[in-house]
């Protein structure tokens, strides 16, 4: 595994991530200071995004039903657990895009190689009333 996205689960064969990128903000407040510097007041994280890509090879390794997963997911807009395949804690995440291209279209109209791009915004853990929720996106 390379990396687990709430029910995805990225492998190096069938659903592979080529890249991502981490993109961390903090915000600071601005004050004036007469004949002096201005000060900044660090006024905590501005959130952090996520981008992973990937390719998935459908006619050699079957269509395993990630981009379904990870579609529903977004239609879903809950957050999710991310973790590193050494099944390291990532935080939680909502997923802003998912982005899919068809390359090379098959005689049954899919690629034979498809792209993809996830952007995930980095948000606080969610409340529990939402676990039931969560959980259905697993089965």
């Amino acid at each position: 595994m390379l990396m687990c996205l709430g029910p995805v689960v990225f492998d190096p064969i069938i659903s592979n991530l080529e890249e991502t990128d981490l993109e961390i903000e903090s915000s600071f407040a601005k004050h004036e200071v007469v004949g002096g510097d201005p000060i900044y007041e660090a006024m905590g994280g501005d959130g952090a995004t996520i981008e992973l890509s990937g390719v998935i090879h459908p006619e050699v390794w079957g269509v395993n039903g990630a981009l379904a997963k990870l579609e529903a997911a977004e239609a879903a807009q809950l957050p999710l657990p991310l973790l590193r395949g050494t099944l390291e804690p990532l935080g939680w995440v909502v997923i802003q895009k998912l982005k899919r291209g068809d390359r090379t279209l098959s005689r049954f109209g899919y690629g034979r190689e498809i792209t993809f791009s996830v952007s995930l915004i980095r948000v606080g853990s969610p409340a529990a009333s939402l676990a039931s929720a969560i959980i259905g996106l697993f089965s």
